[in-house]
């Protein structure tokens, strides 16, 4: 019996005036006012990807890195394989950077997940995230931020520090990270990619409860976007969650 993957992704403008955030699932690109919902046979390609905020054009860096990562979908996705697209990303906005003063501090973020049957590879660089929840809530992300040095350091977080990027799409260092899953992928697992407008206003059990709950994960999506609403967010707010059913 084939096990398929339901998936549904929210892109939200939120308060702000431009939408940076951009999301793709399987070749298919997600903007603003959509839900899109679909159903795969095991395989899955999604990526999140946030335009640094404040920075002119960050919606087109996060453009080039979706449009670079999607053009992986129908591949059989390897480690080497996705370096070389986030490097390659990395390449072309630095190349915008430098042929027009405007595009000069364009960057963003970028979170993604593979899925093939029973495997799964989860990358980022930046701060958007990539979550399991099984019987709870993992992180499979490292955020590349600040305030995560300092707390691995074990020092007490300097205000603002959340929100300066160590790594980003845009930058010198654009490594990402990866967090390999093979043979981990179980019946029922859900795989939530978000952007900090929705994680930085939400809790643990914000998504569990979500997520618990007898209700599609399409409603579950647009929940945590009008939760993180409700609590402050004033960012843009992207998700994609993907449950193996």
């Amino acid at each position: 019996m084939v096990e398929l993957l339901e998936i549904a992704c929210v892109v939200d403008t939120g308060k702000r005036a431009v939408n940076d955030d951009r999301a793709a699932v399987n070749g298919v690109f997600i903007d603003h006012g959509k839900c899109y919902v679909a159903e795969s046979d095991e395989v899955c390609l999604a990526v999140v990807c946030d335009g640094v905020g404040g920075a002119p054009f960050g919606y087109k860096a996060a453009q080039i890195a979706a449009e670079s990562v999607s053009r992986l979908y129908g591949e059989e996705l390897t480690v080497r394989a996705i370096r070389e697209t986030i490097s390659s990303a990395n390449e072309k906005v630095l190349a915008a950077q430098k042929a027009d003063r405007e595009h000069s501090g364009m960057a963003t973020t970028v979170a993604g997940i593979y899925i093939s049957g029973d495997d799964c590879i989860a990358f980022n660089v930046g701060d958007s995230r990539v979550y399991r929840l099984r019987t709870y809530l993992s992180q499979l992300s490292t955020d590349h931020s600040r305030k995560q040095a300092q707390i691995e350091l074990g020092l007490i977080p300097t205000p603002g520090a959340e929100a300066e990027l160590t790594r980003c799409i845009g930058c010198d260092n654009s490594a990402p990270e990866i967090v390999l899953g093979f043979g981990r992928v179980l019946k029922d697992d859900i795989y939530i990619l978000c952007t900090d407008g929705v994680w930085g206003e939400l809790d643990d059990d914000d998504f569990i409860k979500s997520l618990s709950k007898k209700s599609s994960i399409e409603k579950a999506a647009e929940s945590l976007v009008d939760l993180a609403k409700e609590k402050g967010s004033q960012d843009n707010l992207s998700i994609i969650i993907i449950r193996r059913i």
